[in-house]
């Protein structure tokens, strides 16, 4: 579980992108984050991934709370999944895959175990991706985004952080959507995807939490959310 708890995120500037923000994310839920800027939706990614200290309030991830002291380990527990995700992009979507954090195959001097690299097939094969020996770098933005979640879950994270979804994806987003609400399910994860559309958000998500300016206007059921929000001007 990811717990927000009154927290604030201020920009550079010292201007607070969100602030007074509570809200928890379960095991096996996908829940969508929508706003009207791309920034606000970035700053509550930031703080579950723990990327950004809060101005005020506290996360928790786990029983682990957000501090300096303790941000390269929940860090750890949380795969940041998007456009910024690093590859080798010379090299495959199972090399890819195999890699773990820090370290890369070339840096463990030795082939992969035949569990290893059947377990990595298996992850992609999961996400929707036949591996074809081809690089990374000649993947779609779709299949590197299932790439980064079959790697997350190799990595055995507790949750995923899903960057910006439709904006980067286009059409691909919903089937994308799709995977992630079953790895969640399947491997008990928390799953947080940003979206600029609640129509998006609602088909697809289990929960949605929507902000406006840099306040939590909904956080609840996905089917609730279309109703609720029907006559408000959040995303206008």
């Amino acid at each position: 579980m990811i717990e927000l708890l009154g927290v604030g995120i201020p920009d550079a500037r010292g201007q607070w992108l969100m602030r007074g923000v509570c809200a928890r994310f379960e095991p096996g839920v996908l829940t969508a984050v929508v706003a009207p800027m791309a920034s606000e939706r970035d700053a509550l990614l930031d703080a579950v991934a723990g990327h950004a200290i809060p101005g005020e309030g506290r996360v928790w991830v786990g029983q682990l709370p957000l501090m300096r002291e303790t941000r390269a380990r929940v860090r750890a527990r949380v795969a940041d999944v998007g456009p910024a995700t690093r590859f080798t992009p010379g090299r495959s979507a199972l090399w890819n895959t195999l890699v773990t954090r820090g370290r890369t195959l070339a840096g463990l001097l030795r082939l992969p175990r035949r569990a290893e690299r059947e377990t990595a097939l298996g992850a992609l094969v999961a996400v929707g991706l036949r591996p074809r020996g081809q690089p990374v770098s000649a993947l779609t933005p779709a299949e590197r985004v299932r790439v980064g979640l079959a790697r997350a879950v190799i990595w055995r994270v507790s949750a995923i952080v899903l960057r910006e979804v439709d904006v980067t994806l286009g059409v691909e987003a919903a089937a994308v959507l799709g995977v992630a609400r079953a790895l969640a399910r399947v491997h008990r994860l928390v799953v947080v995807a940003s979206v600029s559309s609640l129509a998006l958000a609602h088909a697809h998500a289990d929960r949605v939490v929507v902000l406006g300016n840099g306040r939590l206007v909904f956080d609840g059921c996905a089917r609730e959310s279309e109703d609720e929000l029907a006559d408000r001007s959040v995303m206008a």
